[in-house]
Formats: C-alpha cells, sequence, structure tokens
C-alpha cells in the first residue's frame, strides 16, 4: 500500500513538472496587453562582431518612434522606422490597428534593393515603387511578394518588422512559449514561430542601475536570437543573434549591453 501512495504520488510530481514546463500560448488578440506599448522615440545602434571578442562592424544607428493616432476612423498606431549608416539604407512606415495590433498599412524601403513595397491591408493591394533600382522591378519578385501577401489573409498575423514592440506586448512567465503567426510583409511567407522564456537575467544602465529582464529565445536552424526585455517597461533592452557568420547586437541607448 506505502509502494502505491509513492507511486501516485511521483507521477502526480512528473505530471505537474511536465506542465510546468510545457506552458505554451499561441497568440491571440486577447493575450495581448496592448496598454504596454510605449509611445515615443527608441533609438537602437545594432553591429556585428565575427566572434564575441572581435571589433564591432556595420554600425547602424535605428530610430524608432511610435504615436498613437486615429486612422480612418479608428485608434491606431503608427511607427516610422529609420536605419542609418553613412547614409539612410532602410525606411519603414507601418500603421497598427490599436484593437488588436495587426497591420493596416506597410510600407517599406532597403537602399540595397533599390525599390519600396507598400501593402495595404484594407484595400489588400500591394505597390512597388522603384527608387534606386536602375531597371524594372522583376515580375518574379512581384508575383512571390504578392502571394505571400494574400496568403498572410488565412491567419491572424503580427508584423515581424516591429518585432521590438510586440514583445511588449506579451504576458511573460517563466517557461512560458509563445507561438507567434509572423509576417514581414515582402520578405517571405507568414509562419508560426517558438519563442521561449528561458529565464531572467540583470542588465546594467548606463548609471550603473541594475535592471531585471527576461530572457527570450528563438532557436532554428539558421542560428538563434536572444532577447533582454526589462520586467519593468517590457522594451527590448538588447538583442544577440548568433549564426554561422557570427554575432548580431541590437543595444538600446542607455544600456551598457552588460550584466
Amino acid at each position: 500500500m506505502r509502494s502505491l501512495v509513492i507511486l501516485l504520488l511521483l507521477t502526480l510530481f512528473t505530471v505537474s513538472a511536465i506542465a510546468a514546463t510545457t506552458d505554451t500560448l499561441q497568440v491571440k488578440p486577447r493575450d495581448l496587453d496592448i496598454k504596454a506599448l510605449q509611445t515615443g522615440s527608441y533609438s537602437y545602434i545594432i553591429y556585428n562582431k565575427q566572434t564575441k571578442d572581435s571589433p564591432a562592424q556595420r554600425l547602424t544607428l535605428v530610430e524608432i518612434t511610435v504615436k498613437a493616432a486615429v486612422y480612418h476612423d479608428k485608434p491606431a498606431f503608427i511607427i516610422t522606422q529609420q536605419w542609418d549608416r553613412d547614409t539612410i539604407v532602410h525606411a519603414a512606415y507601418s500603421v497598427f490597428d490599436a484593437k488588436d495590433f495587426s497591420t493596416i498599412v506597410h510600407d517599406t524601403w532597403w537602399k540595397s534593393i533599390g525599390y519600396r513595397m507598400k501593402f495595404d491591408f484594407e484595400k489588400k493591394t500591394v505597390d512597388f515603387i522603384r527608387s534606386g533600382i536602375s531597371g524594372e522591378i522583376p515580375d518574379s519578385i512581384k508575383t512571390a511578394a504578392t502571394n505571400d501577401f494574400n496568403q498572410s489573409f488565412d491567419a491572424y498575423n503580427l508584423n515581424w518588422h516591429a518585432d521590438l514592440l510586440v514583445y511588449q506586448l506579451l504576458p511573460y512567465q517563466e517557461g512560458r512559449t509563445f507561438m507567434i503567426n509572423f509576417y514581414d510583409p515582402g520578405f517571405g511567407k507568414a509562419e508560426k514561430v517558438a519563442y521561449s522564456v528561458t529565464g531572467i537575467d540583470v542588465l546594467t544602465d548606463n548609471h550603473g542601475q541594475k535592471i531585471d529582464c527576461w530572457v527570450l529565445n528563438h532557436t532554428e536552424a539558421a542560428g538563434s536570437e536572444t532577447f533582454w526585455i526589462s520586467k519593468k517597461t517590457k522594451e527590448v533592452l538588447k538583442e544577440e543573434d548568433q549564426s554561422k557568420r557570427g554575432y548580431r547586437y541590437k543595444i538600446k541607448f542607455g544600456i551598457s549591453g552588460d550584466k
């Protein structure tokens, strides 16, 4: 009898332990804390390293602005991004529904590809605008981007290009994995991606103050992304990406990047 009781207790403990480590949340609009979104301006520095100890390369300044607004008679957020190196290398203008943070408009330009793409999720249209490219935009690129855009309406998606802001809205808990339907308009199909809370950590700001952070990780065959997210403000303070090409860092101004 005593052995049976012990076996039952061990079984219950094992089930509880498994439940505690398999807290998976498929992110839906009801899971987002839209009120947690910090409006205003954000500044990040992005740089690459071949190894953790090698010199920084390809330094890029990223300016992000978040404003509450009204778009077509409904509450919205307008988010602009500008990436500067020796010149402007990227700009984006995005409008998000304040109710569920779904994308209404996404207008994106990269100097390296030489054209703009404007995705209108209300009208379900895509416009391609030449801006630096020497010839015509290939029809194959237009067709692929338009097909991926049309398929994105099959499910509720969040905009992968605004991921630093999406992470502010998530309900963090230790051991939780978020399954997020992400879509980066113009750069592939919408896909379901897993992000796991792998622990807590402490960063230091430029005044020596300690900041408690959630650590969020996404890993796939090509490499991994790790984010340090302030427990207090939900802002992403640091990102470290690792791949075969080395490391890529994104650090919010005012943060030393050290523990």
